[in-house]
């Protein structure tokens, strides 16, 4: 096992920049939190990271592995501990940055709400000492409407409606026929079909029925006696 101060030199030398910045905290604390930005504090706890691995490895390598690694986890800790409070304090200025910007906001509103308030009391008081308007000029009385203009205008808006019932009525006539004459197609086809179907069934019956045979003359009663006796 290895003392202390030998640990410590082993890791200045591994990683020198946390121990500085750890040696730099601890003499002015406010002024380094000062100076810090998250980036540099994720960068020191990068290297500190990277330094207590290397140091396990090392202690892995060793006969006694306990009291190194637990020499390592004191180091770590301690070096971490400055950087944590280093941590709290730039959040906690980045969270009054965040509050004075919303303060900022909220006012700057609040400003241009009181100045539109204020043009629109300025605009009514202008308004009301302005001199009411001149009376409006009524306007020009509509000519009337011509009656024999107006009786042949709905004439052709009635012919147009006619017209156009008429080419209606001939279309749905149209279609109507269309639709029988597909019905009627249909039945044909299904008719045929139907034929088809019927001589298909009874052309097999046909060629397998053989004619029936012819009858025999019936002898008369002297053909029988004309026949030779044994």
């Amino acid at each position: 096992m290895i003392a202390p101060m030998t640990f410590r030199f082993v890791l200045a030398a591994a990683s020198v920049a946390p121990i500085a910045l750890v040696a730099l905290y601890a003499v002015s604390p406010a002024a380094h939190a000062a100076e810090m930005t998250r980036a540099e504090i994720d960068a020191a706890r990068a290297r500190i990271e990277q330094a207590y691995q290397a140091r396990v490895k090392e202690c892995n390598q060793r006969f006694i592995v306990t009291g190194c690694l637990e020499e390592a986890r004191d180091e770590r800790i301690r070096q971490l501990r400055p950087l944590d409070r280093v941590e709290h304090q730039v959040n906690a200025e980045e969270r009054q940055r965040r509050s004075a910007a919303a303060r900022e906001r909220v006012q700057e509103k609040e400003r241009e709400a009181a100045q539109d308030e204020a043009r629109r009391k300025t605009e009514s008081v202008r308004e009301a000492v302005q001199p009411a308007s001149a009376p409006a000029v009524p306007g020009a009385r509509t000519p009337r409407a011509n009656p024999e203009l107006h009786q042949r205008r709905e004439a052709r808006q009635e012919a147009e409606a006619r017209a156009e019932a008429a080419k209606r009525r001939e279309a749905a006539a149209e279609r109507r026929q269309k639709a029988l004459e597909r019905q009627r197609k249909a039945a044909d086809l299904q008719v045929r079909q139907a034929e088809k179907a019927a001589s298909a069934a009874s052309a097999p019956a046909g060629k397998n029925t053989k004619p029936p045979a012819a009858h025999l003359p019936t002898p008369s009663a002297s053909d029988i006696r004309a026949l030779p006796k044994r």
